[in-house]
């Protein structure tokens, strides 16, 4: 009598793994879209937490950090370090003392002078990744220089980083102003809450950017030209944003967004608010409040939201 033998047949076998596979397909996904709707919730934390950071300086300080100065002595990251639990690393931070010139060399942030007195670590610094600026759902970018990027921007209103108009459209103010050595003394470029005639929850205050790849220098926020973004375009558009600097910086390659670096006739640097969650971008407002902007948003609703005195009338810039 022969021996009965259980076991699956090579059909059977197939099939089994073929429904594995149909259920993978169809759970993959699922987990990738939760996945991402956390990531989108830790932003919406970290936005957040730096809305609460900038209204405490406000407090302390009676004004907003100044937005940049110049392309090299500061932006308002540096400022606003010790409100997000990084003391350390604003006490070790050097500005350019207020002397004529105005921008000195040795206090740049990418460099260190240990001849300073107080030695200048401004490099060391920026060689920091500050965990509450950087989105989960980007890939986390450094320089050749060990320089970190990171994925928040400040608003710069409505036009570009010096707030110049844009054709027919006319500079409106903003939370936070960019110099570029136009001032003859040293630049006083802070702003007030009071002077936001629209109102605090009308008016964005940060945005998210995408951290550029390749050399791309957006999101090189320790530099005061990746450290902002306006309203001009629309969030995640396919025009480009005009990069100053070294042409290198401009790397318009995917998944970089479109770019073009400043020249003669092309116009001052502007960059768009960008990220990495499908759809849209989240963006927190000047009473610290945080939104989910939508790509395709009313181009004048987006506009007026990033103006400080338009006294532009809109109902709401979320859906």
């Amino acid at each position: 009598m022969k021996a009965k033998h259980v076991g699956f047949t090579l059909v059977e076998l197939l099939v089994v793994i073929a429904i594995i596979g149909i259920l993978v397909a169809l759970l993959l996904p699922a987990i990738q879209a939760a996945r991402e709707s956390a990531r989108r919730s830790q932003c919406v934390n970290s936005l957040k937490q730096l809305g609460v950071a900038m209204q405490n300086y406000h407090d302390t300080n009676s004004h907003l950090p100044p937005g940049s100065f110049s392309c090299c002595w500061g932006t308002w990251q540096m400022f606003v370090l010790p409100f997000l639990e990084e003391q350390e690393l604003a006490d070790l931070y050097q500005l350019s003392p207020k002397t004529i010139p105005i921008y000195l060399p040795n206090y740049r942030y990418d460099v260190n002078d240990a001849s300073k007195n107080p030695p200048v670590r401004n490099l060391d610094v920026c060689q920091n990744r500050v965990a509450a600026l950087t989105c989960p759902s980007d890939v986390p970018q450094v320089r050749a220089n060990g320089i970190a990027q990171h994925n928040y921007v400040a608003n710069y209103g409505n036009t570009n980083h010096i707030g110049w108009p844009i054709g027919a459209v006319k500079y409106l103010g903003a939370p936070f102003v960019g110099d570029d050595q136009q001032d003859p003394v040293y630049p006083e470029i802070a702003v007030k809450f009071r002077e936001i005639a629209d109102g605090l929850s009308k008016t964005l205050l940060a945005s998210e950017t995408v951290q550029g790849q390749a050399g791309d220098a957006r999101a090189l926020t320790w530099w005061g030209w990746g450290s902002a973004f306006e309203t001009f375009d629309p969030p995640n558009t396919n025009a480009v944003d005009i990069i100053q600097g070294n042409p290198k910086d401009c790397q318009p390659i995917e998944p970089n967004p479109p770019c073009t670096p400043m020249t003669a006739g092309i116009g001052l640097m502007r960059a768009a608010a960008r990220s990495r969650h499908p759809g849209g971008v989240n963006v927190a407002m000047c009473d610290a409040s945080v939104h989910f902007v939508v790509d395709d948003v009313d181009l004048a609703t987006w506009r007026a939201a990033g103006t400080i005195k338009g006294e532009e009338v809109y109902d709401e810039l979320t859906p």
